[in-house]
């Protein structure tokens, strides 16, 4: 099986493309740079033909940013790059993503290949996950655990075989979810969503997230970051965390450190 790497960047994000590109090659790996889309230069024509506003406010209680409506559409554009591709998965990254030495030799692992050489949609998450399965979690490669998510965003850098992208694809044509809204992408398309621990993609600490900064602002002067329904949801999640989950699976979770890579968890 052979891999794609895929970085979303902005054109005009010159350094940020250059010093990804520079840090996979001192890792042996290359990739294709797919152009992101600024969503803040969209007419409202333009996006009322690329987005379902209706749809991302039942999810979240409000329109997505146009941050994050550039973010979803760029990820979209990766799928449909490694799809029109030859590659059997795809490595997705954002420019301020930053990789472990050791993840090529995890990306070029046959128990990699194995896992993801799967008719159904599988995606893995290979930055730090927000709640996952002790119980049940499996030796993978190069030391690292394959696990179960309960609760996961950012998309920084994750894996994707093509039924997955696919699947996402078609999900989120027009955007209506945020990129990273993992949970919602597993239950809309049957993705098989698991991560690593521990994790081996960081970020710069230098790269602050302009699309994070919107979406806080947002939902703070919106005086709410949820609809009712995922209101609910959330509260339901917490109920089986509660009385489930954490006593019967054990739920963990990974820490981003400060001067990452240099200090891990």
């Amino acid at each position: 099986m052979s891999f794609g790497i895929f970085v979303i960047n902005l054109p005009e994000a010159v350094e940020r493309r250059q010093r990804v590109r520079a840090h996979l090659v001192a890792l042996g790996l290359d990739a294709n740079v797919v152009e992101a889309v600024r969503g803040s230069r969209l007419s409202e024509d333009e996006r009322a033909l690329v987005a379902d506003d209706a749809r991302s406010v039942e999810r979240y209680g409000r329109v997505l940013t146009p941050g994050e409506l550039g973010c979803a559409m760029s990820h979209v554009r990766a799928y449909e790059e490694f799809l029109g591709s030859r590659h059997d998965f795809a490595l997705i990254l954002e420019d301020d993503a930053v990789l472990l030495p050791d993840a090529a030799d995890l990306l070029a692992s046959a128990r990699m290949s194995a896992w993801l050489e799967c008719a159904e949609p599988r995606l893995l998450l290979m930055t730090p996950i927000r709640a996952f399965l002790a119980r049940g979690a499996v030796p993978f490669a190069a030391g690292y655990r394959l696990v179960k998510v309960r609760r996961a965003w950012e998309g920084y850098g994750y894996l994707v075989n093509r039924a997955a992208a696919d699947a996402m694809r078609r999900i989120n044509s027009p955007a209506w979810l945020s990129a990273d809204d993992w949970v919602a992408y597993r239950r809309l398309g049957s993705i098989e969503l698991c991560g690593l621990d521990p994790f081996c993609i960081g970020y710069l600490d230098t790269a602050p997230s302009q699309l994070e900064y919107d979406r806080r602002r947002v939902e703070t002067a919106s005086g709410r970051s949820k609809s009712l329904k995922a209101r609910v949801e959330k509260w339901q999640r917490q109920i089986m965390d509660a009385v489930y989950y954490r006593p019967v699976f054990g739920l963990l979770h990974h820490r981003m450190p400060k001067g990452w890579p240099d200090r891990r968890e």
